[in-house]
């Protein structure tokens, strides 16, 4: 019997920043775990469809590179409804985001999550814009897309379980 698979993907506003690195923070840590490696595919996108085929900002990448993050993260990608209704699991960094997502989404069975939930859903916290600032914020950024990504994969975990 084939092992269950699950599609995620991570949103952000432009798609060139917050939700590649967090695609890529995220591939890295399911290539790493032996119960998600070839069972969670991971992709990123937009809301606006304003950097559609753009590469990731290139701070993005330094800290990414800077934190040892080699992989590469998809090229700019618009959320449109069919995108997200094809998702298991839409992870968002922003509260804006998150009601964007849900005015789009028409599939029930895509679960739709705030980035911050997932380091403590007592809070509901956005995952700050590094746009505008510099290679410290863009380290900071990434710190806390980290710490999400790790706190995801019990999450991820259990979602292929429950499909077993």
């Amino acid at each position: 019997m084939p092992q269950p698979e699950l599609s995620v993907a991570t949103i952000c506003t432009g798609n060139i920043c917050r939700s590649p690195m967090a695609e890529v923070v995220l591939k890295h840590l399911i290539a790493d775990d032996p119960e998600l490696a070839g069972h969670v595919f991971v992709t990123s996108a937009g809301t606006a469809s304003w950097h559609v085929g753009s590469a990731m900002d290139f701070r993005a990448r330094e800290a990414l590179d800077r934190a040892g993050y080699r992989l590469d993260g998809s090229r700019g990608i618009y959320a449109s409804r069919e995108f997200l209704d094809a998702q298991d699991m839409v992870i968002v960094m922003t509260r804006e985001h998150l009601a964007d997502v849900r005015a789009r989404l028409t599939n029930p069975r895509t679960e739709v999550v705030l980035w911050r939930h997932l380091i403590d859903p007592t809070k509901d916290l956005d995952v700050a814009d590094p746009y505008y600032g510099g290679d410290a914020e863009f380290d900071d950024c990434l710190g806390v897309i980290t710490a999400g990504g790790k706190a995801l994969m019990s999450l991820l975990r259990s979602r292929l379980a429950e499909r077993n």
